[in-house]
């Protein structure tokens, strides 16, 4: 039987034997039709009994999380420790399995990709090798989804697990395999202790605006990387590349108030590309990376969390806050469009405007699951449980707008402003929050953990105090601008739409597609009515031509001050 150094088990005819106190007599044991003698002195514990000399073929696995200089000098501290542990124990090193700046923790329930640890698990599994050799268990596994496969793995072929720093792990008992999970309940302990102080950490560095590492933006000069503890210089501003993120901030800016005069993204990432600019990854630029880098708060002097701004950073703005936040509104408005955008329009009068009337559905219908040769279809976009033919549906839409534009009073879409939208006022709260969020965080720069949890309680109702407002001021600069327009029902010629429809209803349909085109028309159908499409009666109803539209089918809801 091996002991703790010296000659090791062989690997021949292994066999694992309980937790027990051998008797003075010595005890006999039957491996593959042949006795074992084992001496009465010493104590079991699921280990590999000794049938011939040949050495055990052992494996060496090292394992690192974090490796900056890339030199890997921690794992080849681990293997030459475990080389010497298998020089003592007689042991044979047929391989060298090495993760290095790899993590043993999964993200989101998953296992972390360690390939080196795959590869590891089928040589055992084949039984290309015998034994294990590790410098402690949490560089093999730190939780219980890595050590439930190795322990399936070792109870088929009676491998040997041998830390340098634990002695022999035993997985061929009960007792063994707890002892092992606690191992790897601990490991995860440790790890999840060790990202709350980071992340309390990181939300210190946040509220001093202190930079904490992480990939470099673009308009920045790379930062050295410190040694584990130290915190990051700060980062200074590339006048090369602060002028380009100036020229595409203004471009932006600039195609918003006139398409004349600005650029898009993708001209501003054509042109960038053509000169040769790439990113801070060496990549050429995509509309992803370039609204990325023109949306991040590092470059107006704020230190960002998760894309979001949560105050002022030590680092230099490259553009003022105003500016940035002008950007900020540009490129996340939900209405704008691109030029390679324009084909995404809607090309049926009802997409996304008439709704399902099937069992009180009340989805969204859009048009789609029309065959080669059929005719166009609205889809109920919650369920398949409507499809209507869409042409007849827009045609008598279509007309019993046209007759409520001839018939009724002159139609003029109401525009007055809602309560409380002064673009001045909001504005003037929005700084005061923002102060106090500033002032916030540098009362709680040097808080302890307890402090912590108080400054982000306090520090989140301003920020949801300072979006709301936020948000009222996009609601109020999109009803100024939309009110400076001119509405859908401008400069209709209701005369000729008149004289029109007295000759034919169609015929004032022709008139009214010809000279108003698809978007205005959805305009005004969106400010009129409530479309609502229900499923057609089997059969041809009564009074319905072949062909025709089951008036039953169809709801038109007025709203309210069109009635």
């Amino acid at each position: 039987m091996s002991g703790a150094r010296g000659a090791g088990p062989s690997r021949t005819a292994l066999v694992r034997l309980p937790l027990l106190r051998a008797p003075s007599r010595r005890l006999q044991v039957r491996v593959q039709g042949r006795q074992v003698g084992v001496k009465s002195q010493g104590v079991l514990f699921g280990m590999a009994t000794k049938t011939t000399n040949s050495p055990l073929r052992a494996v060496i696995y090292t394992r690192i999380s974090h490796d900056p200089t890339g030199k890997a000098e921690g794992v080849t501290r681990q293997e030459e420790a475990c080389r010497k542990l298998a020089a003592d124990l007689g042991w044979r090193v047929v391989a060298v399995k090495t993760d290095d700046d790899l993590t043993a923790i999964g993200k989101r329930g998953q296992r972390a990709k360690r390939p080196a640890f795959a590869a590891l698990l089928d040589m055992l599994s084949a039984r290309e090798a015998d034994a294990v050799l590790v410098w402690h268990t949490d560089r093999l596994y730190r939780q219980a989804r890595d050590l439930e496969p190795l322990i399936e793995i070792v109870d088929r072929t009676h491998a040997v697990i041998r830390p340098v720093q634990q002695g022999e792990l035993d997985l061929a008992t009960a007792s063994g395999r707890m002892i092992a999970r606690i191992l790897a309940s601990v490991s995860t302990h440790e790890v999840e202790h060790a990202i709350e102080r980071m992340k309390a950490k990181h939300e210190a560095n946040r509220r001093a605006g202190i930079n904490h590492g992480g990939g470099r933006p673009f308009g920045y000069k790379a930062v050295k990387p410190k040694a584990k503890g130290e915190t990051p210089d700060v980062p200074q501003v590339d006048p090369r590349e602060a002028k380009l993120i100036r020229e595409a901030a203004n471009a932006v800016l600039a195609y918003a108030a006139d398409p004349k005069t600005g650029m898009t993204l993708t001209g501003i990432c054509k042109s960038w590309n053509a000169r040769g600019i790439k990113s801070p990854r060496g990549k050429e630029w995509s509309i992803q990376s370039l609204r990325g880098a023109l949306l991040s708060p590092r470059i107006a002097g704020r230190v960002a969390h998760k894309g979001e701004d949560v105050g002022p950073a030590q680092w230099d703005a490259i553009i003022d806050l105003d500016t940035w936040r002008s950007v900020k509104r540009v490129l996340t408005d939900t209405s704008r469009r691109s030029g390679s955008e324009v084909s995404r329009e809607p090309k049926y009068l009802g997409s996304g405007l008439y709704r399902c009337g099937r069992d009180g559905c009340g989805a969204v219908v859009r048009p789609g699951g029309a065959r080669a040769g059929q005719r166009q279809q609205y889809r109920c976009t919650a369920s398949a449980h409507l499809i209507r033919t869409a042409e007849p549906i827009d045609d008598a839409v279509e007309i019993a707008i046209v007759a409520k534009l001839v018939h009724d009073a002159p139609i003029v879409a109401p525009k007055q402003a809602p309560a409380g939208l002064d673009v001045n006022e909001l504005s003037t709260q929005r700084a005061a929050l923002t102060m106090q969020l500033d002032s916030l965080a540098e009362e709680f720069a040097d808080a302890d953990e307890v402090e912590t949890a108080l400054y982000r309680a306090r520090a989140r109702k301003l920020r949801e105090k300072i979006t709301a407002v936020e948000l009222e001021i996009t609601d109020a600069q999109t009803w100024a601008a939309a009110a400076s327009e001119p509405g859908p029902f401008d400069d209709i010629d209701r005369t000729a739409l008149l004289w029109a429809y007295t000759e034919h209803p169609d015929v004032a349909l022709t008139l009214w597609r010809e000279t108003y085109s698809l978007a205005r028309r959805r305009k005004m159908l969106d400010a009129l009515a409530v479309v609502t499409l229900k499923p057609g009666r089997r059969g041809r109803p009564a009074g319905v031509a072949a062909g025709g539209l089951d008036p039953q089918s169809i709801d038109i809801d007025w709203k309210d001050w069109v009635k």
